[in-house]
C-alpha cells in the first residue's frame, strides 16, 4: 500500500485523489487562466478551496518552454506577499513550486508546508532545506533539464535515484511524491512521449510513493486534439486526468478543480483498491497480474486446444507478483525454497541469508498454478506459515473481488 503525507493531507491509496489547484504568479505562464498577481493570488485560492481543492501550489516562476530567465530577487517579489495573504486568510496547505534552495527555505519558514521541485533537486542543498522544516517535497523527474526525460524506464530509475537521495539527506519517506514531467519541457520531447508515459504512469507504483499528475491543459493535450489554444483543452485534460488517476495517481494538479471533481472521483471508483490482505504482523500485495480464467480460456480454445486441459493451461499462463512483507528471514528463506521447487522464484533480502532479525519483504514470481500450490504446502505448516497462506490466498482472490470497488 502506497501512503504519505504533503502537508497536513494525507494520501495514497486509502486516500481520496487529492487535487492541488495551480495558481501561477508569472506572467509568462503558458495558460494565462492561472495567472493572478500577488494581490489577487487569495482570491483564487479562495475560489478554488470553496471548489473543493486539497491543496494550492504556488509559483512565481514560469518553466514552460521559452519562458524568460527569472531573478532570485524578483521570484521573491512574485511569491511572499501571495503566500502571506493565503496563509493569513485560509487553513489550505500551500506546495511552493521553486527549484531554489532559497526560495524553499524561506517559503517554509513562513508557513508553506510542501516543495515542488521540477528540476529534480538539481540545487543541491534542497533537500537538506526541506528536511530541516519536516516538510513534504515533491520530485518531479529530470536530469539536466526540467522534463528532459523521455521514457518511462529512465523516469523510473532516476526518481528513485532522487527519492533515496533526499531521504539520505533527511527528508521523512511519508513525505516525498514523485512527478513523471509530463510536458513539452523541452524540443526533443513530442506528443508521443508524454503519451508513453502517461499509458506507463501504473509502473511508478514500483517506487511505492505518491505519484503526481501535473497534465492540466499541456500541449500534448493540444497537439493530440488540434486545439493549440489552452483554454480549448479542458475536455482532453479531463481525458487524460482520468487515465491519470485510473493508473494510480494520487495527486492531480489542476487549473480547473470544480470541473475535475466528478472525474477523479469516478476514475478513482473504477480503479478500486489494490489487492492487499494484511493482519497485525504481514501484508500481502498483488504488484501485477498477467491472465485471467475465462478471457485465457477463451484465448485457448481459438487454437483448439482439447478442453480437458483448458483448467490446467489457464493456471499455468496466468502470471502473478506478490509482494510479502513483514517476513522472518527464516519465513523469507522457506518461500524462496518453496517457489523454486515449483519453477517460480522469489526474491529474498540478502540480510535473510545471515538470519537478519528484521522483518523482510519478498518478491514471490510464478504463475497462479505455482502459487495455488505454495498456498497448500504453506497450509500445512507451523508457526506463522499457515497465516502466510491465508494472506497469499486472499490477496490473489482479491484481483478479482468487487469488494475492491467497494
Amino acid at each position: 500500500m502506497i501512503e504519505g503525507i504533503l502537508g497536513r493531507v494525507l494520501v495514497g491509496d486509502s486516500h481520496p485523489v487529492r487535487l492541488m489547484g495551480i495558481i501561477n504568479l508569472s506572467r509568462e505562464s503558458f495558460y494565462q487562466g492561472s495567472v493572478a498577481g500577488p494581490h489577487e493570488a487569495l482570491s483564487l485560492a479562495t475560489a478554488m478551496q470553496e471548489q473543493g481543492a486539497d491543496m494550492i501550489d504556488l509559483g512565481g516562476v514560469s518553466t514552460a518552454p521559452g519562458s524568460p530567465l527569472i531573478s532570485e530577487a524578483v521570484e521573491r517579489e512574485r511569491l511572499f506577499p501571495a503566500l502571506k495573504d493565503i496563509l493569513d486568510n485560509l487553513d489550505i496547505t500551500v506546495s511552493i513550486d521553486t527549484q531554489r534552495s532559497g526560495i524553499a527555505s524561506e517559503a517554509l519558514s513562513r508557513g508553506a508546508a510542501c516543495i515542488n521541485d521540477v528540476s529534480g533537486l538539481s540545487d543541491p542543498n534542497m533537500a537538506a532545506r526541506v528536511a530541516e522544516y519536516d516538510a513534504s517535497l515533491i520530485i518531479m523527474a529530470s536530469r539536466q533539464r526540467a522534463g528532459d526525460l523521455l521514457q518511462i524506464n529512465e523516469i523510473i530509475a532516476l526518481l528513485g535515484d532522487r527519492v533515496r537521495a533526499a531521504a539520505k539527506a533527511g527528508v521523512s519517506p511519508a513525505k516525498i511524491s514523485v512527478d513523471p514531467g509530463i510536458g513539452k519541457w523541452i524540443p526533443e520531447k513530442t506528443p508521443a512521449h508524454d503519451l508513453a508515459i502517461l499509458d506507463g504512469l501504473l509502473r511508478l507504483r514500483a517506487l511505492e510513493r505518491p505519484v503526481v499528475a501535473a497534465i492540466s491543459r499541456k500541449s500534448f493535450i493540444g497537439e493530440c486534439l488540434h486545439k493549440p489554444d489552452p483554454f480549448q483543452r479542458l475536455a482532453g485534460t479531463l481525458a487524460a486526468t482520468a487515465i491519470a488517476v485510473y493508473l494510480g495517481a494520487h495527486i492531480v494538479r489542476t487549473h480547473d478543480i470544480a470541473a475535475s471533481l466528478d472525474t477523479v472521483a469516478m476514475a478513482k471508483a473504477i480503479r478500486g483498491r489494490p489487492a492487499v490482505s494484511v493482519d497485525e504482523e504481514m501484508e500481502v500485495e498483488v504488484l501485477g497480474y498477467l491472465g485471467q480464467g475465462e478471457d485465457l480460456a477463451e484465448t485457448l480454445r481459438r487454437t483448439e486446444v482439447d478442453e480437458r486441459g483448458l483448467s490446467t493451461l489457464c493456471k499455468k499462463s496466468s502470471f502473478r507478483i506478490l509482494a510479502v512483507r513483514g517476513l522472518s528471514s527464516m519465513e523469507a528463506i522457506i518461500i524462496k525454497q518453496e517457489m523454486l521447487a515449483r519453477g517460480g522464484d522469489a526474491a529474498i533480502p540478502k540480510l535473510a541469508l545471515r538470519c537478519d532479525p528484521r522483518p523482510e519483504e519478498v518478491l514471490i514470481f510464478g504463475t497462479s498454478n505455482q502459487i495455488a500450490g505454495l498456498v497448500k504446502n504453506l497450509s500445512g505448516q507451523p508457526f506463522r506459515l499457515m497465516r502466510l497462506a491465508a494472506r497469499i490466498d486472499e490477496a490473489t482472490k482479491m484481483i478479482e473481488n468487487p469488494e475492491r470497488y467497494g
